[in-house]
């Protein structure tokens, strides 16, 4: 899942121990969807308030 997300596996591990990534675990193994970080994106996009002016 980090090659094909190009996050960082360190990332990736520690939200899955935190259960912020939708997966099972089968003994040490851990099953992600295809969609999980794409999820996890959309769960914490950031939408503000105001238009940003630059």
């Amino acid at each position: 899942m980090a090659k094909r997300s190009g996050w960082p596996e360190g990332r990736i591990r520690r939200l899955l121990r935190s259960g912020s990534l939708r997966h099972v675990r089968m003994g040490e193994c851990y099953l992600l969807p295809e969609s999980a970080i794409h999820e996890y994106v959309a769960n914490n996009m950031f939408d503000p308030k105001e238009p940003v002016t630059g």
